[in-house]
């Protein structure tokens, strides 16, 4: 078996977390000169109507009438700061749910590989908080290289 994907997905919030995923997707881009797509899903907006817990890492979600133009700057600026100048960089920003968006997305693009980095929770708090990474594996159309929190990087 040859492992060479010619295309790899790395999605992100914007997270800390998210960020430990860079270092994979570029060394693997490096590695095989596969196309990288970089994307982020933007959550359902939340009304003040609605009680919801947002975590502290997502930038706020009501009331931006640019929010999409706005987060694909962000994007854009982010990948510049981790992969330089490199044009060959896909970026794309939309609406969704992040499992699906992310699973969606793989497909209609014939993505490879996604890389995608996980906090491991067990126990209750798995099953409170649920786990995006786990719905990414279990319903994308191809394979999905987790990433643990707390691994060591093997990736530089």
């Amino acid at each position: 078996m040859t492992l060479n994907p010619k295309r790899v997905l790395w999605p992100t919030d914007f997270s800390n977390l998210s960020m430990m995923g860079a270092n994979y997707a570029k060394a693997l881009r490096e590695q095989f000169g596969s196309e990288l797509h970089v994307i982020h899903v933007i959550p359902p907006l939340l009304g003040p109507e609605l009680p919801a817990t947002i975590p502290p890492e997502l930038p706020p979600l009501i009331n931006d009438p640019n929010l999409l133009a706005t987060t694909r700057e962000n994007l854009q600026k982010t990948v510049r700061e981790l992969f330089g100048d490199d044009h060959g960089v896909v970026v794309e920003v939309f609406f969704g749910h992040a499992w699906d968006g992310v699973c969606d997305y793989a497909k209609r693009r014939e993505i490879d590989l996604i890389i995608v980095p996980t906090h491991g929770r067990t126990g209750l708090a798995h099953v409170l908080i649920g786990s995006t990474a786990e719905k990414i594996v279990q319903h994308a159309p191809c394979a999905v290289l987790v990433v643990k929190q707390n691994a060591r990087q093997i990736a530089s």
